[in-house]
Parts: structure tokens; sequence; C-alpha cells
């Protein structure tokens, strides 16, 4: 793994992984969470081939979907021949040059928000792994998180993070309640913090914040930025696809003010942290 993009959720990491998925030379991953999987079923061990690839098919979305669909008697026809036995990474570097290798591309990369959580784990897996944390203002992050079915299954559950529960998840009623905005609001703050936690703990240079509003108002210097962070060469014609990608239906909404009423003391204290201004609605 080349790099990851992390983030809370709701806060843009799709638009940012199809602007970087353009460039020549590296193929992003749209959320896989089965690494996460993989690892906790195996460790660092060497398994069967057939092993690893049951926990891939396995893993889903909220809906019930494949998080990473592929074709599997294609991608076992390119495997014949290799080894029988792999470790977690070997197994996951072998599916990322599948699918880099489909597109004409060298590299693989991950766009998974939640494997924040697990920066760490995977640096010990890819020890030259970067992780590009997307940042977005919380009340728009709220707003958003409220009305997304995975989000309301986390806080109806009780969790912070999808990746324990994709294995044989199977689409339910889970996440069809009401709750309180309070409840998105603490989610949004315990996920932002506890990456920030695991990048404090990754190796030094290997963790950058990226704010969603920048890639908005500068996407090209924001990919200056990023390139340089990962070792993406410079190429034109990338830049130039990227800024496709953003157009008027991709533009942040307004604020979503009202959304900040919700904010207590530590959650105000964090967006001021992360340089939003605060500017609270009248009551009423």
């Amino acid at each position: 793994m080349k790099f990851c993009i992390v983030g809370t959720g709701r806060c843009g990491t799709r638009l940012l992984r199809s602007m970087i998925n353009a460039h020549p030379d590296v193929f992003v991953f749209n959320e896989t969470h089965w690494i996460v999987n993989l690892h906790e079923a195996f460790g660092t061990a060497e398994m069967p081939f057939e092993d690893h690839l049951d926990i891939l098919l396995r893993t889903r979305f909220v809906d019930g979907s494949r998080t990473t669909e592929i074709d599997v008697e294609d991608f076992r026809a390119a495997q014949a021949g290799g080894p029988a036995r792999m470790t977690p990474a070997e197994f996951t570097d072998t599916v990322g040059r599948y699918f880099a290798q489909k597109e004409g591309k060298r590299y693989w990369a991950d766009k998974t928000p939640d494997y924040g959580y697990f920066a760490g784990t995977l640096q010990t897996y890819w020890p030259e792994c970067k992780f590009i944390h997307l940042i977005r203002d919380g009340a728009n992050v709220v707003r958003s998180m409220s009305g997304h079915p995975g989000y309301k299954a986390l806080v109806e559950l009780g969790r912070q993070n999808w990746c324990p529960l994709s294995l044989d998840y199977r689409a339910s009623t889970v996440g069809g309640r009401k709750h309180a905005r309070s409840a998105f609001v603490e989610l949004w703050y315990r996920r932002l913090m506890r990456i920030r936690n695991e990048g404090e703990r990754l190796r030094p240079g290997s963790y950058m914040e990226v704010r969603h509003e920048d890639v908005l108002t500068s996407p090209a210097e924001t990919l200056v930025r990023i390139a340089r962070f990962t070792g993406l060469r410079p190429d034109s014609d990338w830049e130039q696809a990227a800024m496709g990608a953003i157009n008027a239906k991709r533009a942040d909404k307004p604020r979503a003010d009202k959304m900040l009423r919700h904010f207590g003391d530590k959650h105000l204290a964090l967006m001021r942290e992360l340089g939003y201004a605060i500017d609270l609605p009248d009551a009423g």
C-alpha cells in the first residue's frame, strides 16, 4: 500500500479518492475494510490464498453489498502458479496489483475512512505507507452523518467504526431509527480524535492532515502537497483530470450552522483548534 486516505467519514474522502485515482500511476481502492478483517483473523501468519479470498468476499457495506467487487475466476486465473499460502500483506498486495494492472498502473493505495483507527497496524504491514487524514467542518459532517444509514447504524449499535461489523454483515433495519444530533456530534468527535491519536504514533513524516475545504477552493495547491507527501510524480494531465472531478454539483453546501447547537464545549474547542470559526446561531 503506497498510501491510505482516512477520515471521520462524510468528510469528502470519496471526492479526494476520485481526484487522486485519476493519476496515471496509482489505483486507489474505494473502501475495502477487509484488510483489517484479514489482520483480525490471521495476524501476520501465512494462510491459504483461498482463506484470504473468502474474507474479502464476505466483507460488506451497510446495505449488504460487497465492499470490493472482484471477478473471482479471473483473479484466480491471474494468480495461477503463485504461492498457495500468503500473509495478509502479501495477499492484499496481490489484490492491489491485480486492480492496478487492470488500469495500467504501477501502484495501489486505499481510501477507507475507518482505517484511521488501524493506521499503526497497517504500517506494520507496509512500513513506508503514508496516511492522508481528510478533515471537514464538523457541522457539515454531522449533518451528513445524521442522514446516512451506515453512521445511523454505528450510533444505534454503539460502535465507532465499521470494520468489525463488516464481516458477514447482512442488510437489516439497524440504523432506521432517528437519533439525537448530539450522538453524531460525539461520533464525529471521537472518530477524529482517535485518528489524530493514531497519527501521533506513526512513523515520523507519514501522517498529513488535509482540509476538505482546501480541496474545493485550492485544488491545485492541495494536489501538489499530496503529490509531494506521497511521492507521486507531477503530471499535467492528472491535474487537469483531477480538476474535472470538482464541479458545481460537488461544491460544498453552505455551513450547517444549526448543527452547532448540538456541540458541547469540547466539540467547539476542537472546531477552533482545526481552524473553523464558530458563530453560534441564536436560540429559537
